[in-house]
């Protein structure tokens, strides 16, 4: 469904309504009896280029989600979960926002979602680093007795260090989450939390040696891209430290009554047009793209494989199906071979990480560190 499409859609247009109703009416009354929770901004990572950098993020009630812990019960996540999809925003408020010596004012919208964009000066970046940092401060006063709310984002620029990038999927690609049994992912991500959900074996190592690459230097940026909604971002976040995965803007999905947003992005539309957004951003870097069957990952690639000739380097594809799919997949490799392109179907971590050595993207010296944590993983899992 295009948004022209849910444009012309009444039923979803009095939806829409109706919900911003709603919710103009509950901040109303939570801020006239100061019910409010206090106040934070949550800035995703950004990114960009030499000219101009981009950052996103939120600004919502304090909702004292717990800090993840290895032995948390089930009814605690669940209940942590719950309060992440039940996220009261802060709609339309106001914003400061300082970068390099630039500042700007922005207004988050109506359900609290911001966006700014900066011009970079690059003689007033650092070089040994590829993230710098962006100012934000609150403006309006929400709640009383509202202590100053500021927060620090980063945006990540690559430098002239930088071989190539990748993009990668999440769930069934570095997050076990059996996306394709309904129950169990269900009960992984409901009840499960960053410290207790599993990468796949050796993954993270695999990644690590990715951002290395063949200099060893860690100036490879890393671009994750899922179909989970934005409530998740700080689980996803979490595992990603927890587990020591290449840190990386993590891309995911608006979900809402909104005739622009209500289920308009499925996993096939919501993840090309993050893809184009990378790649537009960096036109002069290749890359290597990692998924897993389970959806549409390799039709995906094949796509943009098509838009973007001579961008991509190679495709990795965890195997997690069988059946009919696998020979979908077996037409598709066929056809990309012809694109000059290569992708590999892997069984493991290990047999993708062995082709990336031979072909130079990563050091040979690290394979036996994947293969060591990838059997740490195996006895953790066990």
């Amino acid at each position: 469904m295009d948004d022209s499409q849910n444009d012309n859609n009444p039923f979803l247009n009095l939806l829409s309504k109706a919900d911003d109703a709603i919710d103009r009416k509950k901040f109303a009354f939570k801020k006239r009896f100061n019910l409010i929770d206090p106040v934070v901004i949550l800035p995703y990572l950004g990114f960009g280029n030499h000219e101009r950098v981009s950052l996103n993020g939120r600004i919502l009630e304090d909702e004292g989600i717990n800090e993840p812990v290895r032995t948390a019960s089930k009814w605690r996540n669940l209940r942590s979960m719950m309060k992440r999809f039940n996220s009261d925003e802060i709609p339309n408020a106001r914003l400061r926002v300082y970068f390099q010596n630039q500042v700007q004012e922005v207004r988050a919208d109506n359900e609290g979602y911001f966006n700014v964009n900066f011009a970079v000066d690059p003689d007033k970046l650092d070089q040994n680093a590829l993230w710098h940092p962006i100012q934000l401060e609150l403006l309006d006063k929400i709640v009383e007795g509202q202590e100053e709310v500021e927060s620090v984002g980063e945006v990540l620029i690559p430098d002239k260090k930088t071989e190539f990038g990748v993009i990668s999927d999440v769930d069934d690609t570095i997050l076990i989450s059996e996306v394709n049994q309904i129950f169990r992912v269900i009960k992984l991500s409901l009840m499960e939390n960053a410290l207790t959900r599993a990468p796949f074996e050796g993954a993270a190592a695999f990644y690590r040696a990715l951002a290395r690459g063949s200099h060893g230097n860690f100036h490879n940026p890393f671009f994750y891209v899922s179909s989970s909604p934005w409530n998740l971002y700080d689980v996803l976040k979490d595992f990603f430290e927890i587990n020591d995965i290449p840190k990386g803007p993590i891309l995911l999905r608006d979900i809402g009554i909104d005739p622009t947003k209500f289920i308009k992005e499925s996993h096939h539309e919501h993840k090309p047009v993050k893809i184009r957004s990378v790649l537009d951003t960096y036109p002069h870097l290749k890359f290597i793209l990692i998924g897993d069957s389970g959806q549409h990952d390799p039709e995906i690639y094949q796509q943009v494989v098509k838009e973007y000739p001579n961008r991509i380097l190679t495709i990795y594809i965890r195997d997690v199906t069988k059946g009919a799919r696998e020979a979908e997949i077996d037409v598709l490799q066929e056809e990309l071979t012809g694109s000059g392109v290569e992708m590999l179907r892997c069984s493991d971590t290990y047999s993708a990480a062995r082709h990336a050595a031979e072909k130079g993207f990563i050091k040979a010296s690290a394979l036996s560190e994947i293969e060591q944590e990838k059997e740490k993983d195996k006895a953790l899992e066990g």
